[in-house]
């Protein structure tokens, strides 16, 4: 995989800042839903012209699907969809071999503290240990360079836990720091007071899809995000990282009805795969996600 692929410079990017693959997702299908979502999200945002659809991933710490595409590794190579590397090395450019269509991936990991909170490490390579202090991960992360982002999680964000999301928003100096949204958010919640929070601070929140083991989760990526105006593979840490104004959303949340039942599914129900044609691109090491 030596050859560098050329990604649009001027084009919008159409971005879903939380990005999960999991076990029993077919890598075709779930790169031509994203594909298909962020062509709707376009539509939506009047975009006329090309854009580029790119999604950032957010691993546990037991997932390595980015290493396994950039190495082209476990049958990442075969599929409708080809893998290239970028001028950054923490971009992949994925090109499906039918039409040229063109997606990137942005490598990223989840990282869990002890209090139960996420903080997501966009755009970097690096791994850091899950199970430490809220302060001393988010430091870690932020030290890094990597993109940091506080994720909304249901229940996640009340009381101490919360106090501990807002004393980082009010200790935050400059760019770097945004909180997250995501797509199984209830459309009918209240706004969270901690994103009003932050963006009174300059503070954005970055919206992603954050898919769940679930069958039907399996096409969810790239339906709900943001978009950059100008962006490029080799520029995308740096873009984000300066944003310092709330960027421009598409797509919609969950239904409440939605939420219901994929809360009810993750606790009640059996972890069951996606249902997939099998073949070599389902070789995924498996998620042990929770909720």
């Amino acid at each position: 995989m030596s050859e560098i692929a050329a990604v649009p410079t001027h084009s919008p990017l159409l971005i879903d800042a939380h990005v999960h693959f999991h076990h029993g997702f077919g890598r075709d299908a779930f790169l031509d839903a994203a594909l298909a979502n962020f062509a709707r999200g376009a539509a939506e945002m009047g975009i006329e012209g090309p854009f580029t659809g790119c999604l950032m991933l957010a691993e546990a710490a037991q997932d390595r699907w980015f290493l396994r595409l950039s190495r082209q590794e476990e049958g990442a190579r075969f599929g409708s969809w080809q893998l290239k590397p970028t001028g950054d090395d923490v971009v992949l450019t994925a090109r499906r071999g039918a039409d040229g269509a063109t997606l990137l991936i942005a490598a990223g990991r989840q990282v869990r503290s002890r209090e139960g909170l996420e903080i997501l490490a966009l755009a970097t390579r690096e791994e850091f240990p899950d199970g430490l202090p809220f302060s001393d991960a988010l430091t870690r992360v932020r030290w890094s360079g990597a993109v940091t982002v506080l994720p909304w999680g249901f229940g996640k964000w009340w009381l101490y836990r919360g106090a501990l999301v807002e004393g980082a928003i009010r200790r935050t100096a400059g760019p770097g720091l945004f909180l997250g949204d995501q797509a199984g958010r209830p459309q009918s919640a209240v706004r969270p007071r901690l994103f009003r929070e932050a963006e009174a601070r300059g503070i954005p929140v970055l919206p992603g899809t954050d898919p769940l083991p679930l069958p039907e989760h399996a096409t969810r990526a790239g339906s709900y995000g943001f978009v950059l105006e100008r962006g490029s593979a080799e520029g995308l840490k740096e873009a984000l990282g300066s944003l310092s104004s709330q960027p421009r959303t598409f797509g919609r949340r969950a239904s409440l009805a939605g939420f219901c039942r994929d809360q009810l599914a993750l606790r009640l129900g059996p972890r069951r795969p996606a249902i997939t044609v099998p073949g070599p691109e389902q070789a995924a090491a498996p998620s042990s996600w929770t909720r």
